[in-house]
């Protein structure tokens, strides 16, 4: 499965993809951030 996170730069995102491919190793995923 592919995933785009949005936001993926804050704590609640980091948080979530660690979360995700700890448990989902296979999976991928695309952070986008504006960084602000």
């Amino acid at each position: 499965m592919k995933l785009l996170v949005t936001g993926g730069a804050g704590f609640i995102g980091s948080n979530f993809i660690r979360y995700w491919l700890k448990n989902h190793p296979s999976d991928e995923i695309v952070s986008l951030d504006k960084l602000t």
